[in-house]
């Protein structure tokens, strides 16, 4: 499932996504209320012009991609875990093959399932939590298949 594409004047739900991922990268995007306002928009160009992208304040799939890739952090993440961290896992994991579900940033039974195939695959131990190991592999998912 591909993000929707956002811009101003949207109200989809995936708008509060976008604009918690904004905050937690350190953009000013006005209150997390799922409206792509002023705020937002201005944000998103901010965020376009520090990642070198095409700066027109719609948020297609190279900003989505940009989006998940900036957040380089390796949380251990489980089912209920949420965020920017989240949403780069799955994203990865989908480019890899595996169905998470979806891109939303948050750590469902699907992901939780596409985790323990994962697991399985590299014979890694099959708990459903994405810890350093589990990490290592889904780093290495991008450089083998993933979008180069």
């Amino acid at each position: 499932m591909a993000e929707p594409i956002l811009k101003k004047g949207s109200s989809d739900p995936a708008v509060r996504d976008l604009q918690e991922a904004l905050k937690a990268l350190g953009y000013d995007v006005g209150s997390v209320d799922g409206l792509f306002g002023a705020k937002t928009e201005s944000a998103v160009k901010k965020f376009q012009q520090a990642r070198e992208i095409a700066v027109d304040g719609v948020v297609g799939r190279i900003t989505w991609i940009n989006i998940d890739e900036a957040d380089q952090s390796h949380p251990v993440l489980k089912v209920g875990s949420i965020g920017l961290p989240v949403r780069r896992l799955q994203s990865r994991m989908s480019a890899g093959g595996f169905n998470t579900g979806g891109v939303d940033g948050r750590f469902g039974a699907k992901t939780e399932a596409a985790v323990k195939k994962l697991q399985q695959d590299y014979r890694l131990s099959m708990d459903g939590i994405v810890g350093p190991q589990t990490w290592q592999v889904v780093d290495a998912l991008e450089n083998e298949g993933g979008a180069s």
